[in-house]
């Protein structure tokens, strides 16, 4: 019976810690009630909204499965570090790995993902600009080759401008 308990133990003990402690859902969880702050997660059945963004939004959202986004405000240095460390930590992990980095003065452009044959499975965009971050979480079956030709061009900074304009129509009254 013992046997079985320290059994029990181990397999639990090695799931919990072999399990990513870095995601984007706990920098997400832990950030959307900064001050300043503007975040919500959007369901699949709402990907409609987004989608009419633009036609190349459309297409690129076509086979998105969850939707997380997150914008912090008037971020000082020392803010900026801890977010750019956590963002880093999120992309150190096996599971993640880098498709585009960008960095300049006042400036920075992350984008990570999980790749599987070519098809990105996940990714995390995050854009430092003017003091502040915009962020986003996508999860669904995106052509590898777009995402990189979308990070190259800007493509997800501009997404993220036409989503801020967009921002009022995409959140629900009831949690505005």
């Amino acid at each position: 019976m013992k046997k079985i308990y320290l059994l029990i133990f181990i397999v639990s003990f090695t799931f919990v810690n072999c399990g990513p402690t870095h995601t984007y859902q706990k920098f997400y969880n832990t950030h959307k009630n900064d001050i300043g702050s503007t975040a919500f997660q959007m369901p699949r059945f709402m990907k409609n909204v987004l989608s009419g963004l633009s036609p190349e939004v459309n297409s690129f959202f076509n086979n998105m499965t969850d939707f997380s986004f997150i914008t912090l405000n008037n971020i000082d240095p020392t803010k900026f570090q801890i977010l750019n460390e956590e963002i880093n930590l999120i992309g150190n992990t096996s599971y993640y790995s880098d498709i585009y980095r960008k960095t300049e003065e006042n400036k920075r452009i992350v984008v990570i993902g999980k790749e599987v044959e070519g098809i990105v499975k996940e990714l995390v965009y995050f854009n430092y600009k003017n003091n502040s971050i915009h962020s986003f979480y996508l999860k669904g079956n995106f052509d590898s080759n777009k995402v990189k030709q979308f990070s190259e061009k800007e493509e997800f900074e501009n997404f993220t401008q036409k989503l801020l304009l967009q921002q009022p129509q995409l959140i629900p009254n009831t949690i505005q």
